[in-house]
């Protein structure tokens, strides 16, 4: 499995489905839910009679809003078994799935492929490279009634079934006629849950994004001084020999060889900078890996500026101002955005400057325009580092196999607090980093 994938920092967890099925026996619509706990917070994501809610609760005080069909999207299993193919046999990696029914079907659901062994009444499992499902029949699901009242809009319809799902759905045996016509399909191979070195093992160091206060000197072993805003690494980075953390901004180094670097946001435009000026160079040896480079500025320094202005809420500015936010900060002050009106002459011309650096020097790069990301409990506003200057964006994919790298997440995704998505390819940067090089 690969242990980068949680969901509110849980590896392994319970889904509790009930698939009600239409008198004729045609379609289905699932009720369900999945509670899990965080620190003093409990979450039920629930789905009765078509309608999603989300419950909140701490001690006695509980808050519950509505949820999309793609929160947990029990709906979207349907469409994938009814497209379930038998095959002969299946394989991660250079492991064979053992089914002990030799009844093995392949799909593929939320962008990720499935082998689904068969056992009848005892239920199934779905293989993937990164996860397993595990799927038990049980007598009743009863979906924890909220504490009040809430409207939420239907958001899912039954979806119609064929004879396979039906089966697998309720436990009963696949119908012969459906495993017949398909015993001709070839082996599936899926990729290993987890990628080795491709290349000669480095030591890397990691610089970090804008936001962290208080700068430290010595290089640190893990990010337990970042405040939180940056994820640890250490157990998916094969082609790291050792793996080392600048708590600092300074980035005169002068030549850099047979290393790693990985720069976060604004860590990206320090580097660019940096090697634009001479502070330092990479050498033989030495592979720059960029994260989220905000190399035309951010936005939020532009909207921070209006603030701190006065011109959006007078309220506003005055909390700003307590909590030392306005004036500006410097750093914040160096992220207004490219050509816009807080940019300066100069400002506009050390962008140029860095962005020939960038495209001169980077090895790989993630870069992401996506705000929603990961489905995880983070709620700190993170934008996103577009994409639009620095790289040809030809180059990059939407596969954490491709070395550009463009996925759907959000800029705290980037930086690997939140693991890797259960099932797009294009929600994985742990994965991709571990894969790289």
């Amino acid at each position: 499995m690969n242990c980068g994938i949680r969901i509110h920092g849980q590896p392994e967890f319970d889904i509790f489905a009930k698939p009600v099925v239409s008198a004729d026996g045609v379609s289905v619509l699932y009720d369900g839910y999945a509670e899990f706990s965080e620190g003093d917070e409990i979450f039920t994501y629930s789905y009765v009679n078509g309608a999603g809610f989300l419950s909140t609760s701490r001690g006695a005080e509980q808050n519950v809003q509505c949820l999309s069909s793609s929160t947990l999207p029990f709906n979207d299993i349907l469409p994938a078994l009814n497209d379930a193919t038998s095959i002969p046999s299946a394989s991660i990696g250079d492991e064979t799935i053992e089914c002990s029914s030799d009844i093995i079907l392949k799909t593929s659901f939320g962008g990720t492929n499935f082998a689904i062994c068969s056992s009848g009444e005892s239920g199934f499992t779905a293989f993937s490279s990164d996860f397993d499902i595990d799927v038990e029949y049980l007598d009743a699901v009863r979906v924890p009634a909220l504490s009040h009242e809430v409207s939420c809009e239907v958001v899912v319809k039954p979806s119609s079934v064929t004879p396979t799902t039906l089966a697998l759905l309720t436990g009963e045996a696949i119908p012969t006629s459906s495993t017949r016509k398909l015993e001709t399909a070839g082996h599936m191979a899926m990729e290993a849950s987890s990628c080795k070195c491709k290349s000669t093992p480095r030591p890397c160091v990691v610089f970090h994004g804008i936001g962290i206060r208080n700068e430290i000197e010595e290089l640190q072993d893990t990010p337990k001084k970042a405040s939180g805003r940056m994820g640890n690494m250490n157990d998916h980075a094969p082609c790291c020999s050792e793996v080392k953390l600048s708590e600092t901004s300074d980035v005169d180094l002068g030549i850099i060889k047979d290393t790693v670097v990985a720069t976060h946001s604004m860590g990206g435009l320090v580097m660019s900078m940096a090697l634009a000026t001479g502070k330092c160079s990479f050498g033989e040896g030495a592979s720059w890996v960029a994260l989220s480079s905000p190399m035309m500025g951010s936005m939020a320094s532009d909207y921070f500026q209006d603030f701190c202005n006065d011109e959006i809420s007078a309220f506003a500015t005055d909390l700003l101002e307590f909590f030392g936010q306005c004036p500006m900060p410097v750093s914040r002050q160096s992220l207004m955005y490219y050509k816009e009106k807080y940019a300066s002459k100069e400002l506009n011309a050390a962008y140029k400057l860095a962005q020939e650096a960038y495209r001169g020097n980077v090895s790989a790069a993630m870069c992401s325009d996506n705000p929603k990301g990961i489905f995880s409990r983070e709620r700190r506003p993170r934008g996103v580092s577009e994409l639009r200057k620095g790289l040809d964006k030809a180059k990059f994919g939407k596969s954490y196999m491709d070395k550009f790298y463009k996925p759907e997440l959000n800029h705290a995704d980037t930086v690997f607090l939140t693991g890797d998505g259960y099932f797009k390819d294009s929600q994985k940067p742990v994965k991709w980093f571990e894969c790289l090089l």
